[in-house]
């Protein structure tokens, strides 16, 4: 039988992860009509401005919603319900100050990023203005999260994640319209300013669950007191900062060094803009679709490699590392070679424009780098190496700069050296992450279960969709062909897999809702319970 505690933490996390899959599903998905509606050009100045954005978010919250949820949690399991209010107070306020100065901080300096030559379109300037008052907003709403999911009590973090995508995307659509008569350079301030009003939805709807169930900030803290709380506050916040972080500089980067090298290259500025605008919000918005999927079973895995660890199982430890690698190709692998085959296609059917696709093929091979470094991460965070994955990441960030200065400037690559430094990012990421693996407890390297049968149905799929398309667009036309291919792909692709016996059932046991219902269904205990 299990605890309450037990079920509250199963339920609860049950409904973070349905919230974060839809949030990222709507995230990705509104991208493709507002890509439609201010094109190449106007995605890459609103992609100008996120990552920006993203970055000073970092700095401001520095992990403060994950600290406060830890020091409440402490709390009120020690029976201290007083204090676990105090530490909220103290943080809520010190994100309350940051916000609203790395707030101010942004919209300053964006006159001075186009000035100094850090954004290389001027017209940038907007859409960097537009989301500087989100931070603000989404620090305070940061710290009421961190005090409900300290309580464990995870619906206000969902329903609030879920309506601030939705009303993110709604503006962004709506004000994309209102003002593409204005400018390309307004409708992106236009959709940039989504992160306003989905931020300023979210914090409305936490203020209320607040309010619903009594909550108050008259809880009096003394001076000594607020300089205690605020230091050990930041002592958990920082480690976590860090490795929020490292993305966001990443993607900064890419900012700064892509534009840049495409003029070396030979492009004017309006067309190294539209070009970042296919590679940061077009193809990459692809590329986070299929790696939604990992990053749930990145989720299972950890409390699953720290049981194995906790018990001394070396063997399940093994088991269940093997399976998640195993189905991680599995997944991203037909991903990877789908997108590869059919990359103009898929940017002529979601973006009308063809020629997005020389972007997208080589970016291609991400979903499947991508998705091993989440799984490889999730068996370090399991074992308790939180640090590794940061560290693997910055390595690979290095390579990436390195990569994309000399790849983006040679003409005859131009974007899509931008493309092959991503994926070596993530290549040197699952690489390092997998040698500290070997190093810990030895990594479950399967040739015939992780490349020869997952890659022998890849084969299979790819023929049969390069066929089946080239024969169905005489007949049908292109966008109806493009969806017909797709669906010839994930049939074959699942047949295949069903040959060459590459699936166990015990498999699903690692994937979360559905996958373990069926494996249930199927009776077929996993490899550390035989």
């Amino acid at each position: 039988m299990k605890s309450k505690r037990s079920q509250s933490f199963l339920g609860g996390a049950a409904v973070l992860a349905a919230a974060g899959i839809i949030s990222k599903v709507f995230g990705a998905v509104y991208r493709i009509p507002l890509a439609r509606l201010i094109g190449a050009e106007g995605m890459g100045l609103y992609g100008m401005a996120y990552p920006l954005y993203a970055m000073i978010l970092a700095l401001s919250t520095a992990g403060v919603p994950v600290a406060i949820s830890k020091l409440v949690a402490e709390k009120l399991a020690q029976g201290r319900p007083r204090e676990a209010r105090q530490v909220f107070r103290v943080a809520l306020e010190a994100l309350f100050v940051s916000g609203l100065v790395f707030s101010l901080l942004l919209f300053g300096l964006a006159r001075f990023m186009v000035g100094w030559g850090f954004l290389r379109d001027a017209r940038a300037y907007w859409p960097v203005a537009a989301i500087s008052p989100a931070i603000f907003l989404v620090a305070v709403a940061s710290a009421l999260r961190g005090f409900f999911q300290g309580q464990q009590n995870m619906m206000p973090t969902a329903v609030s994640q879920v309506l601030e995508q939705l009303l993110r995307a709604g503006t962004a659509l709506l004000l994309g319209y209102l003002l593409l008569e204005r400018g390309i350079e307004f409708a992106a301030a236009g959709a940039a300013f989504g992160a306003v009003t989905g931020a300023a939805g979210a914090l409305a709807v936490l203020l209320w669950y607040m309010r619903r169930e009594g909550l108050t900030l008259r809880e009096r803290v003394e001076p000594g007191a607020r300089w205690g709380i605020l230091g050990t506050v930041f002592s958990l916040a920082v480690p976590v900062s860090l490795a929020g972080l490292v993305m966001p500089i990443i993607q900064n980067l890419d900012v700064i060094i892509v534009p840049r090298r495409l003029e070396v290259a030979g492009y004017g500025v309006r067309e190294a803009t539209a070009l970042f605008g296919q590679l940061s919000q077009m193809a990459a918005t692809l590329i986070n679709l299929p790696t939604i999927l990992t990053v749930a079973l990145s989720v299972s895995l950890v409390p699953a490699v720290s049981a194995a660890v906790a018990s001394g199982d070396t063997a399940g430890l093994k088991a269940r590392m093997e399976t998640a690698l195993r189905l991680t190709v599995l997944l991203e692998l037909p991903a990877f070679v789908g997108l590869f085959v059919l990359a103009r296609p898929i940017m002529r059917l979601l973006y009308d424009l063809p020629a997005a696709g020389a972007v997208l093929a080589p970016l291609s091979a991400s979903c499947l780098f991508l998705g091993l470094h989440q799984t490889t991460s999730g068996i370090l965070q399991g074992l308790g190496r939180t640090d590794i994955p940061v560290r693997s990441l910055v390595v690979g960030a290095a390579v990436k700069v390195v990569f994309t200065y000399v790849l983006t400037a040679i003409p005859a690559l131009g974007i899509r050296g931008a493309a092959l430094g991503t994926v070596a990012t993530f290549v040197v990421a699952a690489l390092l992450n997998s040698l500290a693996i070997e190093r810990l407890v030895g990594f479950p390297w399967n040739a015939r279960e992780l490349l020869l049968k997952p890659g022998a149905a890849a084969i299979i799929m790819a023929a049969c969709v390069r066929t089946g398309y080239r024969l169905l667009l005489p007949l049908v036309g292109t966008s109806l062909t493009t969806l017909l291919a797709i669906l010839i792909g994930v049939v074959t692709y699942s047949l295949a897999l069903i040959v060459v016996r590459a699936v166990r059932p015990e498999d699903l046991e690692l994937l979360p809702g559905p996958g373990r219902a069926i494996a249930r269904y199927l009776r077929v205990p996993s490899p550390a319970r035989r």
